[in-house]
C-alpha cells in the first residue's frame, strides 16, 4: 500500500468541491467513489452538496497544469514539446522496430506486440531509473536500446515528448510554484508501488497540501464466502441466480460481478444472466430492449457488430488481391451494409451460390465477375452495383497517401456502400457507427508521425484504434448488475460483489515480468509485476479493500475445466466455505395440461407440393424417415464447402463426362480394335473435351496447371479402368446419361442413368459410376435397401425391358471393379448371379430374378408411400448409417442418447 502512514479518512466526511481532490488508479473508481458520497450526503438528508473532485493522477495534472497555462502561469515557451498521444507513440516505436536491420526474421515479429512491451519497458525504465549494467544486458535488453534510441531521435527532431515525459515535466511544474493547489489531496484504491505517484505526493507534501487515505467502504467488513463450483458454466450460472435473488428482493439494489478471466468467460456470463434477468427476451424484436445488467467501461468498439461490418468492408478495398470466402459470406449474411432489408434473401442464395462457384481464397475482381454472372444475381441489383462501386474505388484510390487522407476516403467508401444499412440504427448501433467514424477522423492525428502510408496499413491503424477504444452503449439508467475483470471489481461500494475464477494461478496473477528488460534487474528494483510475492501481497490488500466496498461478497472458483480438476486460490482458505444453493428448475406443467405431440409424422404431399431429390430421398428415407423429410422437403442441408481446385463432386463430374464422350457409339469390340496408341488417342480426347465443357459451364476456367494435373489423372483413371471393362462378355453402349421421369406412388421421381448396355441376346446392363471406394451393393436385399438406386433402375425404369444386371463401376485407380447382381454367370466381372449370392438374396424371399425386380418394385413403392403419408420418425438400425447425413444435428440423436442413458 502506498504511504500508509498518512491519515484515513471515511469518503461520507470528505467536504466536495475544489479543495479537496481524490486521486485514484482507475477513472471508475473515481466515478464510483463520487457516486457513493452523494448518495452519503443525501442519506444525511442535504439537498445540496458540493460533488467531490476525483480523478486519476494523469488526469488531474492535465488539468492542473492546462488551467495554469491558460492563466499565464506557466509560460507558452516552457513548454517542452508536443506532447504525443498513446497511438503516436505507438506508431513511432512500431517504425523503430521495423528499421531495425539486426533483427533475423523481422518481418515475422508482431510488431505491434513488441511496440507495446517497449512502450511499458520504456516507462518502467523512466519511472524506476533503472540504470542496467553491461553484465546484465541481454540480447533483448540491446535490441530495446536499438529501438529507443531511433524512437528517441525521431523525438528530438520534431520536438515531440512522451506521456512519460509529460508526466515528469507536469509534477515538475507543480514544485516550482503552479498555482490552483487544492488544500487537501486524498489518495484511495492504490496498492501497487508507483515511483510517479510517490515522487507526485512528496511534490504535493512540500507545497503545503494536506495528505490522507480515502477509506472507501464502511467499518462493518462483510464476511467473504467461498464457494465451490462444477466450471465456469456452472459458476456463470450461479452468479446469475445470485443476482436474480438479489434484485427479486431489492430492485434497487447495485451489484458487481468481476470475473479473473474476463476475455474468455464473458460470453457465458452474459448468457447466464440474460436466462436469469430477461429469460422471456428471445429473438430479434427484443434487440434494443435495455438490460439489467452492463459491462463496466464498455467492450471494444471494434466488437459491435456495425462496426466489424464495417471494418470488413474496409479490408476487401485494403486487400484486394487475397480475399478470403468466409469474409464475404459472412458480409452477405450480415446487416449493416447495402440493401440488407429488401435484398437479405438474395444475398443469403447468392452466399451459397459463391461457396459452390469460387476457392476458398479469391480477387475482389473474379468475385465481382462470379456475380456478374450468376442468375441470383437479378435478385440483389443494389448489392451488385456496391460491390461495382467499391472495385472502381478501389482502383481510383492511389497507392499511398496521408493517415487523415484515408481515413476521409474510408468514410466516403462506406456511405458509398449503404453503411450502416437500410433499417433505422437502434440507439447502440447509432452511437457505435458515430464513435467509429471519430475513429476514422482521428487518423489525421498520425499524419505527421508516419507520412504517407498504404491502404492496408491505414486500416489496420483503424482495426487497432477501434479494438483499443472501448465502447458503452446509451443507458437510461444505471445498470443493477456491473460486470467487469478483476483490475476493475475495485470501483466503489456495491451491494454485493461476487469474484468468479478465484482459482489457483489465476488469483494472485502470475508474475509478468517485461520481456525486454532483464528480469533480475526487475525483481532487485521490486517491481511489483515480476514478483509472485509483492503479487500475493496486493492481491490480499485488494481483497481487504473488496469486503471494505461491499455488504455481501462471494469468492467463487471452478472446480474443472474440461477434464482437467481445479483448485482454489490459496488465499481463500482461511474464508467460509459454503455450498452453492441449487438453481431452480424451469416450472413443469401439471399432467393434465401438457398437449403430447407425436412427432413422428410430418403432413401428409399435398397436390402439387414439389418433391425434390429423387434417388436420394428414398435413400434418405430408407436410412432415416426424418433424414428424408428434413432435407428434402423442407430443404435443410448443409452449405457446401469451398476447395481450393476441384473437390470431389467436380472430378467425379469429369469422370462422368470423359466416359460419356468415350463409349459414345462404340462397345467392347470398337475397345478391342484398338492398338495401344488409338486407345490413348481416344481416351485423351474424351478427357479434353470433359475439361473443354466443364470451362464452358464454369464462370472461370481451370488454371493451366491445374488442367494439366487432372487431365492427367483422367487419362490415367481410364486407361486402368478400360482394362477392366476389355474382360467382359461382348456389349455395345445403348446411351450414357439418359433421363427418366417416374412416377412412384404418385411420388414424381427423375433419375439419370450412367450407362446402359446392351448384350448380343438384346439384355441390358445398368451401370452406376462410383469414384469412392466405399460403395456397396449389400443392402440391396434389405427390407430398406439403403443404396436403392440401381434396384429403381432396375425394378422401374426399365419395367417392360429385359434386364440381366445391375452394378456399380467402382471406377478407381487402385481397386477398380464391379459391385452387384447378375441373371446368370459371367455376364460382368467379379459380379455373381442371383443363384451365387443366397447367403445374402435367401431363395425362399427371392426364387429367381423376376421375383428379384417385383421385390425392389414393392419396397421402393413402400418407400415412396412413406414419403407420400409423411412418415418422418427418427428412426435407424444403425448410428453409423447416419454418419454423413447432412442434417444430423436436427435429428438430436446426442439428446436422444441422454435420455436412454438417464432412462
Amino acid at each position: 500500500m502506498i504511504r500508509d502512514d498518512l491519515p484515513l479518512r471515511p469518503l461520507a466526511d470528505l467536504p466536495g468541491g475544489a479543495a479537496t481532490v481524490v486521486l485514484c488508479p482507475t477513472a471508475r473508481l473515481a466515478g464510483g467513489l463520487r457516486r457513493a458520497h452523494g448518495e452519503a450526503q443525501a442519506a444525511r438528508g442535504l439537498a445540496v452538496w458540493a460533488a467531490l473532485n476525483g480523478a486519476t493522477p494523469a488526469q488531474w495534472l492535465d488539468h492542473l497544469v492546462s488551467s495554469a497555462l491558460l492563466r499565464g502561469e506557466v509560460p507558452a515557451d516552457a513548454m517542452p514539446g508536443t506532447f504525443l498521444t498513446w497511438p503516436q507513440e505507438r506508431c513511432l516505436w512500431e517504425q523503430a522496430i521495423a528499421a531495425d536491420d539486426a533483427i533475423d526474421g523481422g518481418e515475422l515479429f508482431d510488431r505491434t506486440g513488441m511496440a507495446l512491451a517497449a512502450m511499458e519497458a520504456e516507462s518502467l525504465r523512466a519511472a524506476w531509473r533503472l540504470d542496467v549494467p553491461a553484465a546484465m544486458q541481454t540480447d533483448e535488453y540491446r535490441a530495446f536500446l536499438r529501438w529507443r534510441e531511433r524512437e528517441a531521435e525521431a523525438c528530438r527532431a520534431s520536438g515531440w515528448r512522451t506521456a512519460a515525459e509529460a508526466m515528469a515535466w507536469r509534477i515538475e511544474c507543480v514544485a516550482r510554484g503552479v498555482g490552483g493547489l487544492p488544500a487537501r489531496v486524498g489518495i484511495a484504491g492504490f496498492v501497487s508501488p508507483d515511483p510517479v505517484l510517490s515522487r507526485l505526493l512528496l511534490v504535493l507534501e512540500e507545497r503545503g497540501v494536506e495528505l490522507f487515505r480515502v477509506k472507501v467502504g464502511s467499518d462493518d467488513t462483510a464476511m467473504p464466502e467461498a464457494r465451490a463450483c462444477i466450471d465456469a458454466d456452472d459458476e456463470c450460472r450461479a452468479a446469475a441466480a445470485w443476482a436474480k435473488v438479489h434484485l427479486s428482493a431489492s430492485p434497487q439494489a447495485r451489484l458487481r460481478i468481476a470475473v479473473a478471466d474476463w476475455p474468455a468467460r464473458r460470453r457465458l456470463l452474459e448468457a447466464a444472466l440474460d436466462a436469469a434477468l430477461h429469460g422471456d427476451a428471445v429473438g430479434a424484436g427484443w434487440a434494443s430492449l435495455e438490460r439489467a445488467w452492463a459491462v463496466a467501461g464498455g467492450t471494444p468498439l471494434a466488437g459491435e457488430p456495425v462496426v466489424a461490418t464495417a471494418l470488413s468492408l474496409l479490408q476487401l478495398f485494403a486487400h484486394p488481391r487475397r480475399i478470403a470466402q468466409a469474409d464475404v459470406g459472412a458480409l452477405l449474411c450480415a446487416p449493416g451494409w447495402s440493401a440488407d432489408v429488401v435484398e437479405t434473401d438474395g444475398r443469403a442464395r447468392l452466399e451459397a451460390a459463391l461457396r459452390e462457384r469460387l476457392p476458398p481464397e479469391f480477387s475482389l475482381d473474379r468475385l465481382r465477375r462470379v456475380v456478374q454472372r450468376l442468375s441470383v444475381t437479378e435478385s440483389v441489383p443494389q448489392l451488385s452495383a456496391h460491390l461495382d462501386a467499391l472495385g472502381d474505388a478501389q482502383r481510383a484510390a492511389p497507392g499511398r497517401q496521408l493517415p487523415g487522407a484515408w481515413g476521409k476516403a474510408f468514410v466516403t467508401l462506406l456511405d458509398a456502400l449503404g453503411w450502416p444499412g437500410q433499417r433505422p440504427p437502434l440507439p447502440a448501433e447509432q452511437a457505435a457507427g458515430e464513435q467509429f467514424r471519430e475513429v476514422l477522423a482521428g487518423l489525421t492525428t498520425l499524419d505527421a508521425v508516419l507520412g504517407r502510408i498504404d491502404a492496408g496499413t491505414a486500416l489496420r491503424l483503424a482495426q487497432q484504434s477501434a479494438r483499443d477504444l472501448s465502447f458503452a452503449p446509451p443507458r437510461r439508467g444505471a445498470p443493477a448488475v456491473e460486470l467487469c475483470g478483476l483490475n476493475d471489481a475495485l470501483a466503489g461500494p456495491v451491494d454485493g460483489l461476487w469474484l468468479m475464477g478465484i482459482n489457483e494461478g489465476a488469483w494472485p496473477p502470475a508474475p509478468r515480468p517485461n520481456p525486454l528488460l532483464p528480469a533480475e534487474l526487475q525483481r532487485r528494483a521490486g517491481m511489483p509485476q515480476s514478483r509472485a510475492d509483492s503479487l500475493a501481497e496486493q492481491a490480499r490488500e485488494l481483497q481487504t479493500l473488496w469486503c471494505e466496498g461491499a455488504s455481501e461478497i462471494i469468492f467463487s472458483w471452478a472446480g474443472s475445466e474440461g477434464e482437467r480438476a481445479l483448485r482454489p486460490s490459496p488465499l481463500l482458505t482461511d474464508m467460509v466455505q459454503v455450498a452453492i444453493p441449487a438453481i431452480d428448475a424451469l416450472p413443469v406443467a401439471d399432467e393434465e395440461t401438457l398437449d403430447r405431440i407425436d412427432d413422428a409424422r410430418a403432413p401428409a404431399v399435398s397436390d402439387g407440393e414439389r418433391i425434390r431429390g429423387g434417388t436420394a430421398l428414398l435413400q434418405a428415407q430408407a436410412v432415416c424417415p426424418a433424414w428424408g423429410f428434413y432435407q428434402y422437403r423442407l430443404g435443410a442441408a448443409v452449405l457446401p464447402a469451398p476447395t481450393f481446385g476441384l473437390d470431389a463432386r467436380a472430378r467425379g463430374g469429369l469422370l462422368h463426362g470423359a466416359l460419356e464422350t468415350f463409349w459414345n457409339g462404340r462397345g467392347l469390340g470398337d475397345l478391342l480394335a484398338m492398338d495401344e496408341t488409338a486407345r490413348a488417342e481416344a481416351i485423351a480426347l474424351a478427357v479434353a473435351a470433359s475439361l473443354a465443357e466443364f470451362d464452358r459451364e464454369a464462370i472461370d476456367p481451370l488454371p493451366p496447371r491445374l488442367a494439366s494435373l487432372e487431365g492427367e489423372r483422367l487419362r490415367a483413371l481410364l486407361a486402368t479402368w478400360l482394362d477392366m471393362e476389355a474382360t467382359r462378355v461382348n456389349f455395345r453402349v445403348a446411351a450414357c446419361e439418359e433421363k427418366h421421369e417416374l412416377n412412384i406412388e404418385g411420388l414424381p421421381v427423375r433419375v439419370v442413368v450412367d450407362r446402359i448396355d446392351t448384350l448380343d441376346d438384346g439384355r441390358l446392363v445398368v451401370i452406376d459410376y462410383k469414384s469412392g471406394r466405399n460403395v456397396s451393393a449389400d443392402s440391396w436385399a434389405d427390407a430398406r435397401p439403403s443404396e436403392p438406386q440401381l434396384p429403381i433402375y432396375a425394378a422401374l425404369a426399365f419395367p417392360d425391358k429385359a434386364v440381366a444386371a445391375v452394378a456399380l463401376a467402382r471406377v478407381t485407380s487402385d481397386d477398380p471393379g464391379f459391385l452387384g447382381i447378375a441373371e446368370s454367370e459371367g455376364l460382368l466381372p467379379g459380379v455373381k448371379s442371383l443363384d451365387g449370392q443366397r447367403k445374402r438374396y435367401a431363395e425362399d424371399e427371392f426364387p429367381d430374378w423376376t421375383a428379384l425386380r417385383e421385390i425392389w418394385a414393392e419396397r421402393i413403392a413402400e418407400l415412396a408411400r412413406e414419403v407420400k403419408h409423411g412418415v418422418a420418425a427418427v428412426v435407424f438400425a444403425d448410428e453409423k448409417d447416419i454418419e454423413y447425413c447432412e442434417v444430423k444435428p436436427l435429428l438430436r440423436v446426442a439428446e436422444r442418447r441422454a435420455q436412454w442413458e438417464e432412462q
